[in-house]
């Protein structure tokens, strides 16, 4: 349903005053998450998981890789393709109070996203 291919991401730091700096946040990640699957990154603080859901969700563009989306390479899909794709698929967020709808059980949040 959702595979990763290859992702890379770098990060250009500096300004007018002083010189640039490249930050590699994400290096040659693959994955492969089937229908009803669930998929958790985790690891420590800087390694890349938010960055690495932000590329997967099409949030952020890659600088390689490759995003398939239920067999169609959505890489550089724009526009409208792009907001219905998101709308199939959901990123918890670290922050429960931030993510979580106060008015649903954990189980029912969770559940919802085992019904697409």
């Amino acid at each position: 349903m959702l595979e990763v291919r290859g992702l890379s991401k770098t990060f250009q730091s500096g300004g007018l005053l002083r010189q640039g700096q490249s930050k590699k946040a994400v290096d040659d990640v693959s994955f492969h998450l089937r229908a009803g699957e669930t998929l958790a990154i985790v690891g420590e603080s800087g390694s890349g998981k938010s960055t690495t859901a932000r590329l997967a969700m099409r949030l952020i563009d890659s600088d390689d890789g490759q995003i398939l989306w239920q067999g169609n390479d959505v890489t550089h899909v724009k526009g409208k393709s792009l907001r219905m794709q998101r709308h199939q698929i959901q990123m918890v967020f670290q922050d429960p109070f931030a993510s979580l709808n106060p008015r649903m059980r954990i189980w029912e949040s969770v559940a919802e996203g085992l019904r697409v």
